[in-house]
């Protein structure tokens, strides 16, 4: 009788024991499992995606970009350079190989006064849906052009309409560029003529350390783009260059 208590005993720690390594075991697995997949993530959003912010700790700016592709908006250009003169205030202008090739003077012009130029692709075309070796051929065509120009490396490329495909990201890496997108999109070519409702929308934005602001040369942004600086100014942030945020 003495014996069957004890095997019993000795049975139900047996069991206790092995519940408790099974648990430990659990345990282990699944902190190596979330360890390696935060890992995974930081890895794929640092290396495959476009950012959508700054990378600098603490840079104390936003990213003021202005795409130039389709080629109605270089009478605008003038105008958003006369403000950012004004106020003092450099940005980051992304354009395409092809509207640099029309418009040389003017691209000389962006980067004399101390603007920073990206590339946005030779042609204005849906990148995500083209093969790696046509994503090559148009950002290298366009980084050509641009360079030849300005007579200076590009660093930046933002795509057209930020469509970004894995021969997109891929093609640009190659040759050495930082690819981005944007947190804050003043839609300003869909409100040509409201500069009120592109400054009523930014003043919503979320606008943080390193956000990246995406505009268009348009006639509502020759008028609001100084609100917008100063609506960045106000939240004790300084607006600047993509460069000054990476």
């Amino acid at each position: 009788m003495i014996m069957m208590v004890v095997s019993k005993n000795k049975l139900k720690k047996i069991i206790i024991s092995v519940v408790v390594v099974i648990l430990a075991i659990m345990g282990i697995v699944f902190m190596v499992k979330q360890s390696k997949s935060e890992a995974t993530f930081n890895i794929f959003d640092s290396a495959d995606t476009p950012y959508y912010q700054g990378t600098k700790v603490e840079s104390g700016y936003v990213g003021l970009t202005c795409n130039v592709d389709l080629g109605w908006e270089s009478e605008y250009i003038e105008g958003i350079l006369k403000v950012l003169e004004k106020e003092d205030v450099k940005i980051t202008f992304n354009v395409t190989g092809r509207w640099a090739e029309k418009n040389p003077e003017l691209l000389l012009k962006i980067k004399e006064q101390g603007h920073e130029i990206g590339n946005h692709g030779h042609r204005h075309l849906d990148y995500a849906k083209l093969s790696y070796e046509e994503n090559l051929e148009q950002i290298q065509t366009s980084k050509k052009i641009i360079e030849d120009i300005i007579k200076e490396k590009t660093k930046f490329f933002q795509a057209p309409s930020g469509s970004f495909g894995e021969g997109t990201m891929k093609a640009a890496k190659e040759l050495g560029y930082t690819c981005i997108k944007w947190d804050v999109d003043t839609i300003d070519w869909k409100y040509r003529e409201e500069p009120e409702v592109i400054v009523d929308r930014i003043k919503k934005k979320d606008i943080k350390d390193n956000s990246i602001v995406l505009m268009h040369p348009t006639n509502a942004t020759t008028k609001c783009v100084g609100d917008i600086i100063q609506i960045i100014r106000d939240k004790g942030l300084k607006p600047g260059k993509l460069s000054d945020i990476f």
